[in-house]
């Protein structure tokens, strides 16, 4: 999953981690194995807010749908895909002229 830079300036251990997002421990190692959440150096474990972002999102996917950890994987991965075909729709949107045709005038 891609990053953003703007929540990269937090840095929390595993169980500040555990802590901010109000799950159990191996819930959240759950998500490391599954790769849902990744970390850039594994034996720090250190984490960034993206991270702690993405552990609230799959927290919520859990609660409100009684999702399982690999379904939350499939579920994030959804949605982001969605994300990034709304922001290509809106380039493109940008891109291409509109070109009115008053239909009335056609007959």
């Amino acid at each position: 999953m891609n990053h953003s830079t703007e929540f990269t300036d937090i840095i929390m251990s595993l169980d500040e981690l555990v802590s901010a997002c109000g799950q159990e421990r191996q819930w959240v190692i759950e998500l490391i194995e599954e790769n849902i959440i990744e970390y850039d150096v594994p034996e720090r474990e250190q984490f960034t807010g993206y991270q702690l972002t993405t552990v609230r999102r799959a927290s919520r996917l859990s609660r409100d749908f009684e999702a399982s950890v690999p379904a939350i994987g499939l579920i994030l991965e959804l949605l982001d895909e969605v994300e990034q075909l709304r922001q290509l729709k809106r380039q493109i949107e940008q891109q291409t002229p509109v070109i009115e045709v008053d239909i009335d005038n056609l007959k």
